[in-house]
């Protein structure tokens, strides 16, 4: 059928639509898709016990295959005694924690000796300073997509079956429009990079054009499309669910998106490293942990260390994540997709550095500048040897002379005596190959 698909995907456009719409997507996209996503709403109707022993068995299965395939942890296992047939989880605790450090010097011997297929990589995007060249089969893909589709049709998205537009994954050429059909997968893309004051009533009127129901989009795009269609009186006609990913969503991003738009935000979270996976609550804005997917647990500061079950060709048990969550206190334990999971706090890698070479938590930034009207959004970036920051902002109606001398004052208090240079524009930069907004970098 790949073949196939790539054949049609030459034809005219005409001949693609008549072809992807006939054929449903889970047929297209192969046996390993369509099997997963029938086990997942199998799986919606086990209780807790059941999803517990599934996943202990599947960690079980992971860690043999580990010890009999992954140089690695063949040798880490003899080492320190292991025995990869564990009775419980508590047992996982007698391996050591995986670090980047340690992933970037065994790369190779953390892969499966015994595979000999078609392989792809993985790169995560290196901002807390060391990026991760990772390797998976095909069949990771396929089983991913299973896990998004399930999210975003408890959020009430039907991929592929209904069309949807993403403001994301695109950047346009010169001479090239700010959309891309891809009737494939039955959306359309448009570009996050050309959205601003001067593009929004393109971009609003070409939504609406499509009638979709549907926009997915990182939620820093969402919040600043609902502040130009605030700016310029502009409505968006059809679109009833909106689902991001890939970001944090702040709290006044999500009450701005629901005060413009009247539509809650749903997000759902995973990582390049496939270590987790979680999608919010369709009543609720907590977060659902995916018990079939890996098995996670939980440091004391929140930081995620997890061991996923789908990435066999280059397996990551216990993996210290640079991801922190906030756990939902005395959370009621049901099904294979508890609601574990209050909050996604960030990357430990998004902070910032002191004067004195301390390092502070997005947090400390995010809780003070959520409450500035006077800018609409911002970004943090800071040299790391420097300790230098520039300060990027839009601002606001409300902005006015005391505006940056208070900025100044919060931000010194937080980061001592650094050099801190404030830019004010129209427009803030995006990642120029994610098209992702990055609101703390240190470089």
């Amino acid at each position: 059928m790949g073949s196939f698909i790539k054949n049609i995907k030459k034809q005219p456009a005409i001949i693609q639509r008549i072809f992807f719409r006939a054929v449903p997507f889970r047929w297209r996209y192969g046996k390993k898709f369509r099997e997963h996503l029938e086990f997942l709403e199998k799986a919606e109707s086990w209780s807790y016990d059941e999803a517990i022993a599934h996943q202990l068995l599947s960690l079980r299965k992971l860690l043999i295959h580990a010890k009999q395939n992954v140089p690695y942890y063949r040798d880490l296992f003899n080492e320190i005694g292991f025995d990869p047939n564990i009775k419980c989880f508590e047992d996982l605790k007698k391996i050591p924690l995986l670090t980047k450090d340690i992933i970037i010097a065994n790369r190779v011997r953390l892969m499966d000796e015994s595979y000999d297929g078609k392989h792809y990589k993985m790169n995560t995007s290196g901002t807390s300073g060391k990026r991760l060249d990772l390797v998976c089969s095909d069949d990771l893909f396929k089983i991913e997509a299973a896990y998004i589709y399930d999210a975003c049709r408890k959020h009430g998205i039907d991929l592929y079956r209904t069309h949807t537009v993403w403001l994301r994954r695109y950047s346009p050429g010169d001479g090239d429009e700010f959309y891309r059909h891809d009737y494939e997968l039955n959306r359309t893309y448009l570009s996050a990079f050309h959205l601003n004051d001067e593009t929004a009533h393109k971009y609003v009127s070409y939504i609406n054009s499509t009638k979709t129901e549907s926009l997915i989009s990182y939620p820093s795009t969402l919040y600043y499309l609902a502040l130009l269609c605030e700016k310029h009186n502009l409505s968006l006609l059809y679109v009833k669910n909106m689902h991001g990913a890939s970001e944090m969503c702040f709290p006044n991003w999500r009450e701005k998106i629901r005060e413009v738009f009247n539509i809650n935000i749903k997000m759902h979270y995973g990582q390049v490293e496939k270590s987790i996976f979680a999608y919010q609550d369709s009543e609720n804005d907590m977060y659902n942990e995916s018990l079939t997917y890996s098995y996670n647990e939980y440091m004391e500061d929140g930081t995620v260390v997890g061991t996923g079950f789908h990435n066999t060709l280059m397996p990551l048990i216990r993996y210290r994540t640079e991801d922190r969550v906030r756990i939902l206190q005395n959370a009621e334990l049901t099904g294979s997709h508890p609601k574990t999971i209050e909050e996604i706090e960030g990357r430990n890698g998004d902070m910032l550095i002191h004067e004195s070479g301390a390092l502070l938590p997005a947090v400390n930034f995010y809780s003070f500048l959520s409450k500035c009207n006077f800018i609409d959004m911002f970004q943090i970036q800071q040299d790391r040897k420097t300790k230098d920051v520039t300060f990027s902002a839009i601002k606001s109606s409300l902005f006015d002379e005391t505006s940056e001398p208070y900025l100044k004052r919060e931000l010194t208090d937080r980061l001592g005596e650094v050099k801190i240079v404030f830019v004010y524009s129209e427009d803030l930069k995006r990642d120029s190959v994610t098209s992702k907004f990055k609101t703390i970098q240190v470089i």
